[in-house]
């Protein structure tokens, strides 16, 4: 999430650069929405992306245009509303939104780019961690007296968009299998069972891809 084309900033431009090449050595692919083709609205485009990412990177400088600003903070929403972890690197004179002055952020000064990388690392290690975090979740709803295998899904979803973990990727296959099966005890509703193991179907393929 970052201004892009004309009007962008030298510092905007080292920020991204280092972002994607931290990104590229822990084994990630940086996707920004102007490099994804799409063929619907592109607000929706921007929400596919973000929904189907592990977490979310904000760039932003002092020379950032008030409107891309607030696209940047929107896609920022759009990626807690999701449950998608965000890592937000500035510029040291960039103010952010007043309701992210507690937030915080990587900072970057001109010509100090090894010490962003090295922050922007610990940010990116502290979201990997994040993956066994919720693959636990997923097998604490799994193993509870009512089994949720909504929140179970949910959990390693967000786990293995994180890491690519394979554990997590097997449980979500036996959640399908459970779905798929007419004896499975579970408490879902017809329709709500039906919902959710179209939303399983579809992640599993695209997964597979």
């Amino acid at each position: 999430m970052l201004q892009l084309g004309e009007g962008i900033s030298r510092l905007e431009v080292d920020m991204d650069t280092a972002v994607d090449e931290i990104l590229t050595r822990k084994k990630f692919e940086p996707i920004k929405a102007t490099t994804r083709r799409g063929h619907k609205d592109y607000l929706e485009k921007i929400i596919q992306i973000i929904r189907g990412c592990g977490f979310g990177v904000a760039i932003f400088s002092e020379y950032t245009s008030a409107s891309t600003l607030a696209n940047i903070f929107f896609e920022v929403a759009l990626c807690n509303l999701l449950g998608k972890p965000v890592i937000i690197v500035k510029s040291v004179d960039a103010k952010a939104p007043s309701d992210f002055v507690r937030t915080e952020w990587v900072t970057y000064t001109a010509g100090k780019g090894a010490k962003l990388k090295k922050e922007f690392t610990e940010s990116v290690n502290s979201i990997v961690e994040l993956a066994d975090f919720y693959e636990k979740l997923g097998d604490i709803a799994m193993e509870a007296e009512d089994v949720d295998l909504e929140l179970a899904f949910e959990r390693y979803k967000q786990a293995f968009l994180i890491t690519n973990l394979g554990s997590a990727k097997k449980k979500i296959d036996t959640i399908l299998e459970m779905l798929r099966s007419t004896d499975d005890p579970s408490a879902l509703l017809k329709p709500a069972r039906a919902r959710l193991q179209k939303s399983v179907v579809e992640f599993v393929s695209f997964s597979n891809n």
